[in-house]
């Protein structure tokens, strides 16, 4: 009899526990905005970093623009919390002692949500961290960055903002390195001042990393595992060569300081390599870069590159040419990475910490065949351009499938000691500015690349917004996450950007995409033998979507502008398929200039109905209109494209044009 009051008291007890339970799971959230309340204040420590101030700031301002509602951004020394008063408190401050970041890095945040907070702080030392916790939060919300300009934004109208009480640590990011716009807004054109800024804060909201964000401390640093050309940086013909021609290319008989016969460029100023097999010039070269590594802030966060000059011949001499595999001495990768192993060795001699990097490219893209080993501070990016890349398969799809061979090429490296490697990507039109429907392609790949200790990704762009502006878009947003729901993310987009022309859009961009799945022929880097997908018949099909599109976003001015970037690609293919047609009909079959043995159709009429549509292009590009075509006027580079289109240069190895233009009838 004694134990009943006891037994019926933890009854109650627990009944009453219960009963709090659930009050907790119904109310447990944090109203950030409701019409009945007014939003709570930001709050910033008094020393907040320029990274912490700028998060707060971008919060603001875009709660606000939702809300319609004004919010203020307090300094923590000056706030005295009151029993039940919201607020938002970013960074570390004395209000955000309490959050725990021990094991957090640098692009990782801590969220904790309670009824009376939201914190949002980043990970060790000055953290970007916390941006990308606001950039998150805000992309909950529905804000998305379509374009970096202010009207390639959407930012929804809300009546109420809530949160689920809870602590959440974002996981660490995929990939290491991240870079889309790493040559801001445009990259062939001139650029003004407030382009390449917007470029930047594009760049940033998408958590890119690379050089994209540009140099303002407050958006938390670049990390930069540099790969671009180098020989020429290294070794200047102009310092060197009138005393030491020894150090220079042999070519046709002649130690050279200039290639003759050929427009020499950026990346390219001499046309020729160096004489690698040269002791000095490994001494000098390796020289170069351990002064610019003990001169470097942070030797965590960036790499020396040692990337031989772009499209140059090598060194004829017989030392060089013993550095080669005699089975394959068209390749180059066997002198390269011994040149690059000996270099390395010096480097970490004398900077430890030090990596080199190379950029395994073009007719050094294989893994080498008779070097038998890396050193361990050499990182590389691969390069899959031309016959590496094919847009139309996905990686690991069976064969024929000229994807299956950089599979073999990782898993060589790997068997070389290379631990860290990075991908160079050519997700951008170089070689076609017409439409490019690679999102399903590069979510493969982000997706793929992970099973192969990929840590990061450049993707060159050349960034025409107009008719490839949504693949800029979903590779910034797959980089930040490979795991994205791409048809959900897609389903946004349509509605999202196109406004009342979704409809149409949608089915003009899932019709691109099964086409580009269903194309008999190759697509390379950069897209080409992109122009080859657009036949008569898929041209007739996307118009009638297109000329839908154009009735049902007219008058409204911020769609019709959106739309204008995908008309002029549009119609770009639309003036290529025309261009074709009038090949296979009147075309003359001429020896390629490029493939020994293969033909082209040759019609005049073409030539200049390609001229017209260069004006085209030109009459669309310029710093004084909205970015359609990435172009610079004088002289138009589109050089991939002209030698594509009229000269079957990207698939002429593959099959005679004639072939490959038969169903380009009208």
């Amino acid at each position: 009899m004694k134990a009943r009051p006891r037994f019926w008291f933890l009854f109650a007890w627990f009944f009453l526990l219960l009963c709090l339970q659930g009050a907790v799971a119904e109310g447990g959230k944090f109203v950030l905005f409701s019409a009945q309340e007014e939003p709570p204040d930001i709050v910033v420590a008094v020393r907040a970093s320029a990274t912490e101030k700028l998060a707060a700031k971008e919060l603001r301002d875009y709660l606000e623009r939702m809300t319609g509602r004004k919010i203020s951004i307090r300094q923590d020394r000056w706030v005295k919390p009151k029993a039940g008063e919201r607020m938002i408190t970013i960074g570390q401050s004395e209000l955000n002692e309490g959050v725990q970041t021990s094991g957090v890095s640098r692009e990782q945040y801590v969220m904790e949500v309670t009824p009376e907070r939201l914190a949002i702080v980043g990970g060790k030392g000055d953290s970007r961290g916390v941006l990308y916790g606001v950039y998150d939060l805000l992309e909950e919300f529905g804000v998305r960055w379509y374009r970096p300009e202010p009207w390639g934004e959407h930012v929804p109208t809300v009546q109420q903002l809530e949160l689920p009480l809870g602590r959440k640590v974002s996981s660490r990011p995929t990939y290491e390195y991240r870079s889309v716009v790493s040559a801001g807004f445009t990259r062939l054109a001139e650029k003004t001042l407030d382009q390449s800024e917007a470029a930047s804060r594009w760049a940033l909201r998408h958590r890119l990393n690379g050089s994209d964000v540009g140099t303002n401390p407050a958006y938390g640093g670049q990390f930069r595992p540099v790969s671009s050309h180098s020989y020429y940086k290294r070794i200047p013909v102009e310092k060197y060569f009138d005393k030491h021609p020894e150090y220079f290319c042999l070519y046709q008989g002649e130690r050279r300081k200039f290639r003759p016969g050929v427009n020499l460029r950026p990346g390219n100023p001499t046309g020729l390599q160096l004489c690698l097999s040269n002791p000095e010039v490994q001494e000098l070269f390796a020289q170069s870069i351990i002064e610019e590594a003990r001169a470097a802030k942070d030797l965590n966060s960036t790499s020396f590159t040692a990337t031989p000059n772009d499209a140059c011949p090598f060194c004829e001499c017989a030392e060089c040419v013993a550095m080669d595999d005699p089975a394959n001495p068209t390749s180059m990768s066997n002198r390269v990475c011994a040149f690059t192993n000996i270099v390395a060795r010096k480097v970490a001699a004398a900077v430890p910490n030090a990596k080199v990097s190379l950029n395994v490219y073009s007719s050094w893209t294989a893994a080498p065949t008779i070097v038998k080993k890396m050193e361990p501070n050499i990182l590389i990016h691969i390069a899959m351009i031309n016959e590496w890349a094919d847009y139309t398969k996905t990686l690991e799809a069976p064969a024929p499938n000229f994807n299956r061979r950089i599979l073999e090429n990782f898993e060589r490296w790997k068997q070389l000691g290379v631990s860290r490697i990075y991908m160079y990507e050519y997700w951008s039109g170089y070689g076609w500015k017409g439409p490019m429907p690679v999102v399903r392609t590069m979510a493969d790949r982000l997706s793929a690349y992970r099973k192969f200790n990929v840590r990061g990704i450049y993707n060159e762009t050349c960034p025409s917004w107009g008719p490839q502006g949504m693949e800029l878009y979903f590779c910034a947003k797959l980089l930040w996450n490979p795991d994205l729901d791409v048809a959900a993310e897609l389903e946004r987009y349509y509605q999202n950007y196109y406004g009342p022309a979704a409809k149409p859009m949608k089915a003009y961009h899932e019709v691109l995409m099964d086409a580009l799945e269903q194309s008999p022929n190759v697509v390379f880097s950069g897209g080409r033998g992109m122009h080859l997908l657009f036949t008569p018949a898929l041209v007739a099909k996307l118009g009638a979507e297109m000329e839908q599109a154009e009735a049902l976003v007219k008058g409204h001015e911020l769609y019709e502008r959106r739309l204008k970037g995908m008309l002029a690609g549009y119609e770009v293919a639309r003036q290529v398929s025309d261009i074709l047609v009038l090949k296979n009909r009147e075309g003359v079959a001429t020896e390629s200039p490029k493939w020994p043995g293969k033909t082209y159709l040759k019609s005049d009429n073409a030539e200049a109905a390609y001229e017209k549509l260069v004006a085209y292009i030109v009459s669309l590009s310029g710093v004084d209109r909205d970015s359609v075509f990435d172009i610079s006027a004088a002289p138009p580079h589109i050089v991939y494209m002209k030698t594509d289109v009229l000269e079957n240069a990207a698939l002429g190895a593959i099959a005679n044009e004639d072939k490959l233009l038969k169903p380009f009838t009208n």
